[in-house]
């Protein structure tokens, strides 16, 4: 609880403070996340700055919030039929909210722009940091089964056949299928929605944009009227030759390595459903849960773009602008995040039982 409201706290200046402050013979500039935001929208990039100003700023706010409020109300004795599903979003916020990537796209940007400015380092990377901590621990500190007991509990094994909630693990009779949840108000279904259709065209469309993400620019940096186009492995590629091995790492695993890999582990779930394989289930599961747990990591360049093109506004001497790459890898990444919600592990079961049971429509 108190990590939580800390972090909540934390976040706060982290998002209104400077990240870093450079300054030059024609002046100064400072670079914030909501300065990240308006820089994107005012170059007409209206999906990464939608997708910054959620991703880094309302939405950990949000699930902070929420997470504080449950554990308070928890710690306090207090019931309500809120508490439920207000602990099922902050949960699910838990993969959208993202000021650990934040605080590893701020490094990034350090690194690629130290070499050309003396930057100092502003209060809000410092509090976005001690945020980062303080988030990192209550997300490895609480216990969602304790939680969730202690919002409602479980009420034993109904007789006869069942299912289970998706979000809180209820178990509960099989007849209340098409209904809510009593602890969490999720809807209740044996299988997700249409999960291999959405899913398969999910991971086509991060397919599509695979290519274009990396070939195209992502960004152009002009020093001195010299244009520079940053691509993810032209990037990669000038870490390196900067000495800053570590970081060209970092970018490599992120932009490149985890992309890939979150395309290919879903294509083979996608296959494993449709041959009705049933060999390695619990690898396949457990690679599902890494794929969704990860997926967020690939946002490390858009949010550095966010980051440092605001302060390369110096006209003839230095100038930074995003460009239509970043637009296709933050499509990659998006389609493959949606992708590993709308499939269903489920799926991959019913093979061993000799089961098919079908998903549920849509609605015409």
């Amino acid at each position: 609880m108190i990590l939580s409201i800390a972090t909540f706290v934390l976040l706060i200046p982290a998002n209104v403070m400077p990240l870093y402050r450079v300054e030059l013979l024609t002046g100064s500039r400072a670079s914030h996340v909501t300065s990240g935001v308006a820089n994107f929208w005012r170059e007409h990039w209206p999906l990464p700055a939608i997708t910054m100003l959620l991703f880094v700023l309302i939405l950990p706010l949000l699930r902070f919030a929420l997470l504080s409020i449950v554990l308070c109300a928890i710690q306090l004795g207090v019931r309500s039929r809120r508490l439920g599903p207000s602990f099922r979003v902050a949960q699910t916020l838990g993969v959208w909210a993202m000021p650990e990537v934040m605080l590893l796209g701020i490094y990034v940007a350090y690194g690629r722009l130290s070499a050309l400015f003396d930057l100092k380092v502003g209060g809000g990377a410092v509090f976005m940091a001690a945020a980062t901590v303080c988030a990192l621990l209550a997300r490895a500190c609480i216990d969602d089964r304790m939680v969730w007991r202690a919002i409602m509990p479980d009420g034993g094994h109904p007789a006869g056949p069942v299912l289970s909630c998706a979000a809180c693990s209820m178990v509960l009779p099989i007849a209340r299928d098409g209904g809510d949840c009593p602890r969490c108000n999720a809807r209740l279904e044996p299988r997700k929605t249409n999960s291999v259709a959405i899913t398969t065209a999910l991971v086509s469309a991060g397919l599509i944009l695979y290519l274009p993400a990396n070939l195209l620019p992502m960004a152009m940096t002009i020093q001195l009227t010299a244009p520079a186009p940053y691509t993810v492995f032209g990037g990669i590629v000038d870490l390196a030759r900067a000495g800053l091995w570590g970081l060209a790492v970092l970018v490599f695993v992120a932009s490149f390595a985890i992309p890939l890999l979150k395309l290919t582990g879903m294509c083979w779930l996608l296959w494993s459903v449709h041959s009705g394989s049933t060999h390695g289930l619990r690898l396949k599961t457990r690679l599902h849960h890494i794929i969704h747990e990860v997926g967020r990591w690939s946002m490390v360049d858009v949010l550095a773009i966010g980051t440092f093109v605001p302060l390369m506004q110096f006209d003839q001497i230095a100038n930074a602008q995003a460009m239509p790459g970043m637009v296709a890898f933050l499509g990659v990444v998006i389609t493959t995040m949606f992708s590993t919600h709308s499939f269903d592990t489920r799926l991959l079961w019913d093979a061993r039982d000799g089961t098919r049971v079908s998903e549920r429509p849509i609605a015409a």
